[in-house]
């Protein structure tokens, strides 16, 4: 569930130069992934001029999608390609060790996060990922310490305060992570991992999700749904029962 809760912040940051596909190009994937906007990164990558050849920008990207995307398994291997190349890229490097960690081989997920980031001191997103990774093996401290760095390297406010949150949501530490959520949203109210996150710590301490003007049934029945899930790990079952029983009827 925390990986799924986290979702883009384990994409790490892309260096340009594909050889076809132009960099402002590789540039919008990745924000779409980094954004979860997962089915249009997909189209996007397939509409790339030089989609069909994958050269390693591509692959990269396709990789990371795959992670996005919660198929640790087929990300792990496309990771593992790509080292074969050999490839000591820090966002490979970073690939295996998150697709270690959402597979739960803890061990393996620190030893490729640690190499990454002495590889690759100054990219903050490499040391929120080791953050995770530390939070896969409940090393609240290491985590801690891992987005402080990754903080004070100057990473991006809403990305960082989303993976800071669900640090403290995985504690049970509901009040603190609701609060970084909602500096997190205001400074970026369209991410919408950021928007379900905030539902989530919500429900956690049982307060319902309220609907938004103008929000489309689909996406209504979508925030009940993770609202009476989080509520049901947090043994909040009258509340569970009751989102979840809204979430049918507003999108049966």
């Amino acid at each position: 569930v925390s990986h799924g809760l986290r979702l883009l912040s384990l994409a790490a940051l892309f260096a340009c130069g594909a050889a076809s596909a132009a960099p402002d190009d590789l540039a919008l994937v990745d924000a779409a992934i980094r954004g979860g906007r997962l089915v249009q990164a997909q189209t996007m990558l397939d509409l790339l001029p030089d989609a069909k050849s994958d050269t390693f920008e591509v692959a990269v990207l396709r990789a990371q999608l795959m992670l996005a995307q919660g198929r640790y398994a087929d990300a792990e291997r496309a990771f593992a390609k790509l080292a074969a190349t050999p490839s000591d890229d820090c966002r490979v490097i970073a690939g295996l060790g998150s697709a270690a960690a959402a597979l739960r081989h803890i061990d393996a997920a620190l030893a490729r996060l640690q190499d990454a980031t002495a590889r690759c001191p100054a990219d903050w997103r490499l040391w929120a990922d080791l953050g995770h990774a530390y939070d896969s093996g409940a090393r609240w401290n290491d985590s801690k310490a891992a987005y402080d760095h990754a903080s004070a390297l100057g990473g991006p406010r809403a990305s960082l305060l989303n993976d800071m949150a669900v640090s403290m949501l995985m504690q049970h530490r509901y009040p603190e992570a609701r609060a970084l959520l909602q500096q997190a949203l205001a400074a970026d109210p369209d991410d919408r991992r950021i928007a379900n996150n905030l539902d989530i710590a919500a429900a956690s301490m049982g307060e319902p999700p309220v609907r938004g003007r103008g929000e489309d049934a689909a996406r209504w029945a979508e925030r009940l749904s993770n609202a009476g899930y989080a509520a049901s790990l947090a043994g909040r079952d009258d509340d569970a029962r009751a989102w979840l029983t809204q979430s049918i009827a507003a999108a049966p």
